[in-house]
Order: structure tokens, then sequence, then C-alpha cells
């Protein structure tokens, strides 16, 4: 074949092959597009199913409204309740909710996130959402038997949507005399199709075109729910908690209506702030102590049994927005057990005894009792939140109780007061006053800033103080490893040798509690200033040698606090590329030293542990024979017996390596 046609052969070999790159690169292009392509989906947003994005979101979430009125009429049989809500929302809410409905339908229709809202549109927005709420949180827990507020193994919200029984209306999502109503753009649209635009016109005024009297504005859109509502745990509605999560709500207003019963009364209600419907922890451990709950007063209800004329229960959740995101549960226990005699507080197992210790382990103004161990010390009637609980001391401390209920009082160490309790209910009655010793038992320093092992803490006693027994150990978090605490009895200053082994460097902080006879225990993480101070690491050479004119070395390494071990590698001062790591061992690349000036070159390797604490290793290496003539093949050297070369930031140890010839002739 003549050399010009191999020419033009291997010129069309390679103009296809540019073309094969560039469609694949082309289709890898788009694929990545395609991958990238930000997705907006239907209600509840994020991925999966429609039952998967709705199934942690309320029916607030999807449809936000200015105001919202829902009546729920349990059924005679207490299985079920029909729910129909109508809410309203106005002003710039419904900009906003077009806007959101617009995002919705970008995969169901092509004008879908247009920035326009059509007739055609309509009608799979209300579709759509009547679909998501059936999966929807319905906010509601209806549970009979004893009164609970959830707690280990009981979800309260067990009621549900029936399936295919939501049905959403609308009035208003198109206006008919929007000021910028077309006719709808998108190809394949209905004859009459119109649409209007997600946002007004930033220039206009939604409320001047039309006259409010006449209950028209482009700026008010209406919404209709009928759906039913499951409720699978009341048989008879004779005793019954209906729980209920206003996170998040304002302007609302749930009127209920139970089969009659003439005997039905509230139990208890409660306000509980702090859970947002849509957190839901795997344990429920969270649940509050019945009637100990303080809430806001951001809702109210009222009640009405006119025995024939039916119950109602009308609840008004209005948490202002300002609040939002915000969590809040509502308790009310239902009965138709007689009214209880009104009996005075009664002191709990849990109380402090009269003339109990109450131990404080900083000075200053502190917290001495909060408000979910207050709650626990009294039995009552009604909710122990409701009760009045005074606490004073003569001693000038300064006792008070916060908004939150906590107490607090100012001390100092060496400085005890007595305390008197008591609570009151709505009638007068008391508990009985008990009287309690206030004070600071002890205080704590170390000498030594950097940890030592065993590391001694200094322990001055308050004399005044009963023996108390202390459980101590060191922890760098705020989880403490029990199996490592120790303990002691003290009543006299005491010095205490701690521990320390496990510690990384680092701040480490000391954890105590007090406990003992007569003494409410208490616990507390010391800040004393130790410092674990890092150890640098500890490196060894095993063995060094030639292979021709190849250098190399290896050799283990360990950290004392189990840091990691970065490296590097230097030849009379320049980089000379990575040391290789595996497990504990390290070594140095192959070095060609043939291609370095003739004479003793440093080789030095340096490993750095996390906490920047370095030791360095040096060895001297000759080349010389590298240029000279007849000489004998070298063999490695064993150095595994030398063993360990540890220092900071200093030459660890100098090796001469002068080594015979190996080549005949002499290298330039």
């Amino acid at each position: 074949m003549r050399w010009d046609s191999r020419k033009r052969i291997v010129s069309v070999i390679l103009v296809i092959s540019i073309m094969i790159i560039s469609i694949c690169n082309s289709i890898i292009s788009d694929n990545e597009i395609e991958q990238n392509k930000t997705k907006m989906y239907q209600l509840g947003g994020g991925g999966g199913s429609i039952e998967e994005r709705c199934s942690s979101i309320t029916f607030e979430d999807i449809l936000p409204y200015t105001h919202a009125h829902f009546d729920i009429v349990v059924e005679d049989d207490w299985d079920s309740a029909i729910v129909e809500a109508r809410a309203w929302i106005n002003g710039t809410s419904v900009d906003l909710l077009r806007e959101k409905l617009d995002l919705y339908l970008e995969e169901l229709y092509p004008s879908g996130g247009d920035g326009w809202i059509s007739t055609d549109e309509k009608s799979a927005v209300e579709a759509v959402a009547s679909e998501c709420i059936e999966y929807a949180l319905t906010r509601i827990g209806m549970r009979e038997s004893s009164p609970h507020r959830g707690g280990v193994g009981l979800d309260w919200k067990n009621t549900s949507w029936q399936d295919n029984g939501v049905i959403i209306e609308e009035w208003n999502l198109v206006p008919s005399n929007h000021a910028d109503i077309r006719e709808c753009a998108t190809i394949g649209s209905s004859s009459d199709c119109v649409e209007v635009p997600v946002f007004p016109n930033s220039e206009r005024d939604c409320n001047t075109l039309i006259d409010t009297s006449e209950g028209v504005d482009e700026c008010r859109l209406e919404l209709w729910m009928n759906a039913t509502m499951e409720i699978p745990s009341i048989n008879q509605g004779e005793e019954f908690t209906l729980a209920f999560n206003a996170s998040n709500m304002t302007n609302a207003v749930l009127e209920f209506t139970f089969p009659n019963n003439p005997d039905l009364r509230i139990d208890m209600w409660e306000e509980c702030e702090g859970r947002d419907v849509e957190f839901e922890p795997s344990t429920h451990e969270d649940a509050p102590l019945r009637g100990t709950c303080i809430g806001d007063g951001s809702s109210t209800y009222s009640f009405e049994n006119n025995g024939d004329e039916g119950i109602k229960f009308i609840l008004m959740p209005h948490r202002s927005t300002e609040l939002w995101p915000s969590g809040e549960d509502i308790f009310v226990d239902f009965t138709t057990a007689p009214i209880p005699v009104n009996n005075p507080p009664s002191w709990s197992l849990n109380a402090p005894n009269d003339g109990d210790w109450f131990p404080s382990l900083e000075s200053g103004e502190i917290i001495w009792a909060d408000w979910e161990q207050i709650s626990s010390w009294f039995t009552d009637e009604k909710p122990i939140s409701q009760l009045v609980i005074n606490c004073s001391s003569e001693s000038g401390i300064n006792v008070y109780q916060s908004t939150d209920k906590s107490f607090y009082a100012t001390i100092q160490f060496g400085e005890n007061a007595e305390i008197t309790c008591e609570a009151i209910d709505d009638s007068g009655q008391s508990s009985g006053i008990r009287t309690w010793n206030l004070g600071i038992p002890i205080s704590v320093t170390s000498e030594s800033e950097i940890l030592l092992n065993p590391h001694p803490i200094d322990i001055d006693f308050n004399e005044d103080w009963p023996d108390i027994s202390l459980d101590y150990v060191f922890t760098q978090s705020q989880n403490v490893n029990s199996a490592n605490k120790e303990s002691v009895t003290i009543n006299s200053d005491a010095s205490i040798d701690i521990y320390s082994s496990e510690m990384i460097p680092g701040l480490v902080n000391l954890w105590m509690s007090i406990d003992g006879d007569s003494i409410y225990y208490t616990e507390k993480i010391f800040n004393l200033g130790i410092i674990k101070e890092s150890s640098p690491p500890v490196i060894s050479v095993s063995e060094y040698g030639w292979e021709m004119d190849i250098w190399q070395a290896q050799g283990q390494f360990s950290d004392p606090d189990g840091e990691n071990v970065d490296f590097s590698l230097s030849i009379d001062g320049l980089s000379a590329g990575s040391i290789s790591v595996s497990g504990n061992s390290w070594s140095t690349p192959m070095i060609n030293f043939g291609l370095w000036d003739e004479g003793l070159h440093e080789v030095k390797v340096i490993g750095c542990d996390t906490s920047a604490k370095c030791s360095e290793l040096v060895l001297m290496v000759n080349n010389s024979h590298l240029f000279q003539s007849d000489v004998n093949p070298i063999t490695p050297v064993d150095d595994s017996e030398s063993g360990s070369l540890p220092g900071f930031s200093a030459i660890i140890a100098i090796m001469s390596l002068t080594i015979g010839l190996i080549y005949s002739n002499r290298r330039d």
C-alpha cells in the first residue's frame, strides 16, 4: 500500500474517532444535565410516592390559610367523624399559595411552573390536594381508657383520613375580574381556558379595582374540605383523652360534636409547649407528666353539655406567627366519673423529706429546683401547674420563682440557708410546710493544668454539711462512662487521685455527683482548665539498603495517644516525594541517588500527629560508591533490633551509610 493511501486511511479513522468521542461526550453531558435538573415535586416535597411526601405534613402545610373553621362531628359508634372545613386565604398569602400550587403542577401539566394559574389547572390542584390530605397528619389523637400524654410505646396521633374520603374545592383561585387575566397560552388548552399570573402586578393594589362590600376580590380565596376521619380506639366514649397538636396554627376554630352523654365532662385540660407536629420520636419518651404542663395561653377552649341537645367542645388555637416555628400539644381528658372531692394537695413520694439538704455545685444565682423536679413533688385532683407553690427563706438568699416555675436563689460557698415550701390549691388548701437546707457542700480545684495519671483533685468541704458520697470521673463530652466512675465518702477536706489513661489530647472536664442520706441528688461537669497534652509519635527504622543505584528505607511508627500520623520526606532540605503508610509501617519511595551529586546526603522522615506533635528521623546516605570503580555488591542492612527512635522537633538519629563500590566505571 502506498504511503499516501495509508495517510488517507489514518485520517479517516481519526475523523471517525473524533466524531464518536464527541457523540459520547454529548450523551454523557445530556445525562448529567438530566440528573442535575431541579425537580419540583407535588404537595409535600421530596421524592417517592405521594403517600411518602404527604405523610409527615398537615392540612396547614398543604393549604396555608389566614383563618379556618373545622366542624368535626363524631359518629354515634365512635368509629369515625365527619369533618367539614372552610378556610379563608387573604392578601399576599393568596399570591404565595398560587405560586406554590403552580410549582406543584410542574410535573402534571405542560403549563405547570410557568408563573400562571389557569382554569384548566385548578381541577388538577383540587385532585392532588385531596389525595395528599388523605395521607397527611390529622393533628388529632383520641384514645379511650385512662388519661394519657403519650409515653413509651404510645403514639398520640392515632386518627387518620379515610381512603378516597377527602374532597377539596376552591373559590376564586382564578378570579374572573383579575386585572391581568388572559386566554391560556399553552398549546392544547381548552377553548374557554383563562389564566392569571401567580403574582399580581407590583404597581397594582389588589383591592382597588373592586369594592370590598361586593364580596369578590382577586386577593381572596376560599377553600372547602369534606372528609371522614377514622377513630380506631374508642368504643363507648365514657373515658378518653383528646390530643391535639396546635403547632404553627393561627386563627383556627375546631368545633367537636360528641355523641350525647349527659354525664360527660372535662376532667383536665392542658396546654403543653415545645413539640412540633412534624417531629415524632421513635420511643415517645418525651411525653409530659399529666398535670405538669405550663401553657402560654395561646390556645383556649369552651365546653357545653346540654344533654339531648348535644355536646360541644370548641378548641381555638391561636399561636402568633411571630412564634413560628414552634410546637404545642393540647391534651383534654374527658370522663363520666363523678367530680372528685376537692382535697388539699399532698406531698408525693418523690418529694424531699423535711430537713433534707439541697446541694449546689456552683455559686451565685442558681436554679436549686427546676419545674421537672418540683412538679413531681405534689399530687392533686387538678393540674399541678395550677397550684401556687410558695418557697421562702429568712437568710437573705433571694429565693424566687421564674416564669417557667423553676426556683432560683443566690448562694456562696460556706453559706447555708433554710428554705420553707408549701403548695396551695385554688381553694386555699395547703399541702403543709417542709423545711430544707440549701448550700454549697464542696469546692473543687486542681493545682495542675496539665493532665497527670493519676491526676490529683483537691476538695474543700463545708463543715456544716453531713457526710456526702461523691461519684467522679474525667470526661471529654456530655456523656459519662459509668464503667470508669470512682466513689468516695467525705466529711472533711480531701484530695483524690483520678485515673486518666483513656483521655485523648484536648480539654478534660471533671464529672461529679453528690448524694447521701437526707441529701438531694445533684451532678455537675466542672471545667477546671485541665488539658491532656499530646505526645509525639514514635518512629523507628527497621531496614534500609541499596539495590543497584536505588536506595530505600522502611520502619514502624505509633502514636501514644492513638492519633493519626502524617508523614513527609525531604533530601537535603528539599521535598522528595511521599512516605507510604500501611498499618503501623512506613516506607520511603525508591530513591535513585545516581541522579544526585556525589557525597553525603541528609534524608529526613517527619511524622506529625493530629495535635501537630512531630518526630524526626534523619538518615545520612553516602552515594560516593556510585561514582567509583571495582567494588563489591552491597547487601541490605537489617536494623530491626535497634529499637524505637522517638523525638520532638529534633534529629533522632544520624546514620552514616558508607557503602562499598558496585560499578567498575566512574559516573559523570
